[in-house]
Parts: structure tokens; C-alpha cells; sequence
């Protein structure tokens, strides 16, 4: 599993998610047609709402390694729950056409926050649910670990 930095209402890592509602929901992997990677997380609004989550700017990267143009519909970020630390889900609708061997940079905002404090041997890390659904119904799905520092 890529591991991504990402500074965070603590210092947190990016992972991948999913919506439900893909048609055909493919796990990503090397050979895939489709790749996704986080390129950035920005935490850089220090702006914090009453529920003590902050918002991050996650740069979503899909790659189209097909022959054929490709259209993004959807970018989903999930965490799977069971974390200390948290994301919203998230979905952001595009229509957005990649050409054949080409990429594409997604910027998707998500509120995260911690909602526990992290237990003795828990790992100070979040998994990031990454989805990217297609116009043909096809939904590729990756998932990103990184590390989680909590506030000073």
C-alpha cells in the first residue's frame, strides 16, 4: 500500500474510498488501465469547526493508461471507520475527459478530525479510500496509508 504525508489537524496520512453505487468496482493495482495516486494534502486552512475537524485539500492524480479516452464522473475519499483519526466521505462529481496515456490532477476538499485518542498499540496512521468512477460505469479503487501526528 503507497504511503502518502499529509499534514492534518494533526499530521495525517491519505488513503481511498468508495461511494457504493459503481457499477463494477475494480481494486487498483499495477496493469490497470486506470491509476490513482495522491499527489498533495494541504491542511494549510487552520480554520477549525466546532466538531474540532479541519479541512484538507487532497490532490487526486488518475492516470488513463488505456488506448481509449476515459471520462471521470466521480472521486470518492473515505476512511473505513474504525480509525482514531477520520475523514467525512466525500464525493465530487466531474465530467471530466482523459485522453489515451494521459493524467489528470483532481483537487477534492474533505473535513477530517480526530475522533478518539489513539490507543496504546494503535499505529498513528489513517487508510484513505480513493475512488474514481467512470462514465462507462467502471469505478477503480485504491487505498492510501499515512502517518497521523497528533496536534502539540
Amino acid at each position: 500500500m503507497p504511503r502518502v504525508c499529509v499534514p492534518s489537524l494533526l499530521l495525517i496520512a491519505a488513503c481511498a474510498s468508495s461511494s457504493g453505487l459503481e457499477n463494477n468496482l475494480i481494486e487498483g493495482g499495477p496493469g490497470q488501465a486506470i491509476t490513482v495516486e495522491i499527489n498533495a494534502v494541504d491542511n494549510s486552512n487552520t480554520l477549525r469547526d466546532p466538531d474540532k475537524s479541519r479541512q484538507y485539500a487532497i490532490e487526486v492524480e488518475v492516470g488513463n493508461s488505456s488506448d481509449t479516452l476515459v471520462t471521470v464522473t466521480q472521486i470518492s475519499i473515505t476512511t473505513d471507520g474504525s480509525g482514531a483519526f477520520q475523514v467525512y466521505p466525500t464525493v465530487k462529481r466531474f465530467n471530466e475527459l482523459i485522453d489515451p496515456h494521459k493524467d489528470h490532477l483532481f483537487r477534492i476538499d474533505l473535513r477530517g478530525r480526530l475522533m478518539r485518542p489513539f490507543a496504546m498499540n494503535e499505529a498513528h496512521t489513517v487508510v484513505l479510500r480513493v475512488i474514481a468512477t467512470l462514465s462507462n460505469g467502471d469505478a477503480y479503487a485504491y487505498s492510501f496509508e499515512g502517518p497521523v501526528r497528533e496536534a502539540d
